[in-house]
């Protein structure tokens, strides 16, 4: 009786607990699988791979705006910031379905007749790429016109893709020959093909140091590559399974999920060294990373939860149950929430990111301020914003630092429109980031 009771109780506590962080949880549609978030209108889209609809969520107010009817068994999502449209790669039929970002409406059908797989946005230069693994091959569509422009010819099953904005590259992971291959943005061509681990299957890409990270699925390492030179830099050892990585830009960290071992390793940009190993609940699958509080959330399928941790102590703030077998998750900047895809529930839990933080309050260790400014075409650095030497930087909402800040007017004309976080350093154990909208 005594142990039932305190069973019970220690259920009671868990429910209580993820109660302060779950903001509502939304039923979807079948086999909810990826998510995209839509800067410049607050939409969260999910595409539901079960039951062949991109469900479309309004982020202020959680509603369900529409749900869109695709070809076939939608396995990736991409935003299109530039031109303002969402792709939805749709595996069994081979199609890419572009939605009209403000309308939500399907604007075209790009029919490939290959089996594809991934997708990912070259933003300098208005491109989308897929992976066609039963082609070996990644197509590339113009972002104006939808037209498909090139197909480049890579490794064997071609997997995922990565964007890396430093050096205006493109990375495929080719799984079968472990090997990734490296696109210029620019011209569409190959520069290299760089062995790396036994099946590469997800990627980070790291701008401050100019890295990009490849997960080798199935030797417990991950692969460093130099951006400039498409050198490997050195190959860690993670734990067992290593399956999702995300980027850590206040403190120059990767995050990398390891599914066999129900933990994440971190890795130090700057030197390469894993640096710790924090025990999550079993089977993570995906991460991400929220630039506001310097957080990292980290889906666990046999919880089913969510880890919520600190960034900056590298530890386990919070675990929060969500619906049953989670497999992605996604934060939105703009309503500071973060959504995972519970994918045998049917559903969408929203978690509140900032949870447990009073609003407006400056963090030691990492924090955030977290009102808003909006910026039209200059952003302006206070002097004497930051007591020391080091410069601030313009993260966009991925994490990815888009310009170095000077203090005074900053032009950001050329940015697309969308939340941007200002991150400051104060001292050697603090650091300010602040949200801006820019709105042109």
């Amino acid at each position: 009786m005594r142990s039932m009771l305190g069973l019970a109780v220690a259920a009671l506590l868990a429910t209580t607990a993820s109660a302060q962080w779950v903001d509502t949880t939304l039923t979807v549609a079948s086999g909810p699988w990826r998510f995209c978030h839509n800067s410049q209108n607050d939409k969260v889209y999910c595409a539901c791979f079960g039951a062949e609809t991109v469900v479309v969520i309004d982020g202020a107010t959680n509603a369900i705006l529409t749900s869109l009817a695709v070809d076939g068994a939608p396995h990736d999502l991409c935003y299109n910031p530039t031109d303002n449209k969402v792709y939805s790669a749709n595996e069994d039929s081979g199609s890419i379905t572009v939605i009209d970002g403000a309308s939500d409406t399907v604007i075209t059908t790009i029919e490939t007749g290959r089996y594809l797989w991934d997708l990912c946005y070259d933003s300098q230069n208005d491109k989308v790429y897929v992976t066609t693994m039963s082609a070996d091959s990644v197509l590339v569509i113009d972002g104006a016109s939808n037209a498909i422009i090139a197909r480049i010819h890579v490794g064997s099953d071609a997997y995922y893709l990565c964007y890396h904005k430093a050096s205006n590259k493109i990375y495929c992971a080719n799984r079968t020959d472990h090997t990734v291959t490296v696109i210029d943005g620019a011209s569409n061509a190959v520069l290299a093909t760089v062995p790396v681990g036994v099946y590469p299957s997800a990627f980070c890409s790291n701008p401050q140091s100019n890295k990009v990270y490849v997960s080798n699925n199935d030797d417990t390492t991950v692969t460093i590559i130099d951006g400039a030179s498409n050198a490997v830099i050195t190959t860690v050892s993670v734990g067992s399974t290593p399956c999702a990585l995300c980027y850590d830009s206040a403190d120059n960290r990767i995050y990398c999920v390891n599914l066999s071992g129900s933990s994440m390793s971190v890795i130090d940009g700057a030197s390469n060294a894993v640096i710790a190993t924090i025990a999550v609940e079993a089977r993570p699958q995906a991460c991400c990373y929220c630039p506001q509080h310097n957080r990292v959330f980290c889906a666990n399928e046999f919880g089913p939860s969510v880890s919520v941790i600190d960034a900056g102590a590298l530890s386990v703030l919070a675990t929060v149950t969500v619906g049953t077998n989670p497999v992605a998750v996604c934060y939105n900047p703009q309503d500071d929430k973060v959504y995972t895809a519970n994918a045998d529930a049917g559903t969408v839990t929203i978690i509140s990111a900032g949870a447990g933080i009073e609003e407006g309050r400056r963090l030691t260790a990492h924090g955030s301020r977290l009102t808003a400014t909006v910026v039209r075409g200059v952003l302006r650095l206070a002097d004497g914003s930051s007591a020391s030497s080091s410069p601030s930087y313009l993260l966009d909402a991925s994490g990815r630092n888009v310009m170095e800040l000077a203090s005074g007017a900053n032009d950001v004309s050329r940015l697309s429109p969308g939340i941007y976080f200002v991150h400051s350093t104060i001292d050697d154990r603090q650091s300010e980031v602040t949200k801006v909208v820019v709105s042109h």
